[in-house]
């Protein structure tokens, strides 16, 4: 990309996240509407969890072939393409039609939203700005990613109480959502990322380098385990309805706070303690065993309704340090020093690796809860959090270590 002016820098930031606030919408739409999005499709819960799964397994493929069409299209012409086409797709979700129909419209999204819009999408923060503001910009992303989903989701719960737990308006309002955002970006994104005179590369130009880069493998693997933590925490909402016996009106306001709204804090703190440390790898490593002790106090609390109180600030606790380990994921890419080239590449194979748990995670959750009592379920589900926690501490000492080692 041009280098921006310093003006429109945040402008373009802008049009950027308000894509991101609403593309993953659809496909997670079961975070905050769990219970009213399976007896409307009338799923079991293995159903619902193959739906993300499948999703999840096709984004395995995107991701990696998204980073290489990312280095040979502009950002526009790709983020545009994947707004409207999901809102078009979210039509046909609002007939709420059969498994089969929903795995096609899953189809659809994993194109949409992740092979022509993602590594796209992360292309083009990295590029707005120097190796010192890295932070701040991947923290801004998430955090103003956040606050629009907060605003797009509050509007959308209001059209569900107001309609009598009405699901079909909510996907209606976001499907034409899509679309208009889409248009925005199409008028207010650059026509071009790189400039006119950049020789094109072969399309596989770079994979090589990339694939045998153990770095990325590293960073991949540290987004693996602090995503997992983050998926498995936008289960959060289903634990509190089934073991604490929250209400559905309840659920649906922390399902919101859950996924959007404390994002805006911990990306934007994430995103700044990350320059003021100069190293995301660090940063990520303490909060790896902050998340680990959170986590082994929300697996104690007893499930039992007189606790729901103490669930859903832990759970939130949790969520928000979580939020901004996510805020600064990418951020190791740059201290890698990637050529510029290379990025969507790179973006995409560690995308590959690091968002792979939802290929499997969520039917075996589904499993778990279908097959055993509901607590035990879920508490083990959240008690192998910790574990991952661990890895990824690990992780990020070992990847601190290398980075310096290439420094020197």
């Amino acid at each position: 990309m041009s280098t921006p002016k310093k003006h429109n820098i945040w402008l373009m930031l802008i049009v950027i996240c308000l894509g991101g606030s609403i593309i993953y919408i659809f496909p997670y739409l079961q975070y905050t509407f769990y219970d009213s999005m399976m007896a409307e499709l009338n799923f079991s819960n293995t159903q619902m969890g193959n739906i993300l799964s499948i999703y999840g397994a096709l984004n395995l493929i995107a991701y990696f072939m998204g980073g290489i069409i990312a280095d040979r299209f502009p950002s526009r012409i790709l983020i545009t393409f994947s707004l409207i086409v999901t809102g078009i797709s979210g039509f046909w979700f609002a007939t709420f039609p059969s498994y089969t129909e929903m795995v096609i419209i899953s189809i659809i999204w994993s194109l949409a939203t992740i092979f022509t819009y993602w590594p796209a999408m992360i292309k083009a923060v990295k590029l707005l700005g120097s190796s010192d503001v890295q932070g701040r910009l991947f923290g801004f992303r998430e955090a103003l990613n956040s606050l629009g989903s907060l605003i797009l989701s509050t509007v959308a719960m209001w059209v569900f109480t107001s309609g009598g737990e009405n699901f079909r308006g909510v996907v209606i309002f976001y499907s034409a959502a899509y679309i208009v955002i889409g248009v925005i970006s199409f008028i207010f994104l650059p026509k071009k990322d790189l400039e006119e005179d950049k020789p094109k590369q072969s399309i596989f130009a770079g994979l090589g380098y990339v694939l045998k880069n153990p770095t990325i493998w590293m960073i991949g693997f540290i987004i693996f385990f602090g995503y997992a933590v983050g998926s498995t925490m936008g289960r959060l909402t289903p634990y509190l309805t089934s073991v604490y016996k929250m209400g559905v009106t309840t659920a649906g306001i922390v399902g919101i706070i859950n996924t959007y709204g404390v994002g805006n804090i911990g990306a934007v703190a994430g995103g700044l303690i990350t320059d003021k440390m100069k190293s995301s790898t660090r940063f990520l490593k303490w909060c790896f065993v902050i998340m680990a002790v959170l986590l082994a106090a929300f697996v104690a609390i007893p499930g039992v309704p007189s606790f729901l109180v103490i669930a859903i600030i832990m759970g939130l606790t949790v969520r928000l340090v979580q939020t901004a380990v996510r805020g600064v994921y990418f951020v190791p890419l740059d201290e890698a020093k990637i050529p510029t080239e290379y990025l969507g590449t790179a973006a995409g194979v560690v995308s590959v690796i690091g968002f792979s748990p939802d290929a499997f995670l969520f039917t075996i959750y589904g499993r778990l809860i279908d097959n055993m009592s509901e607590a035990a379920g879920y508490k083990l589900m959240f008690g192998a959090l910790i574990l991952f926690c661990a890895i990824g501490f690990v992780l990020t000492v070992a990847l601190t270590k290398r980075l310096k080692k290439e420094q020197a």
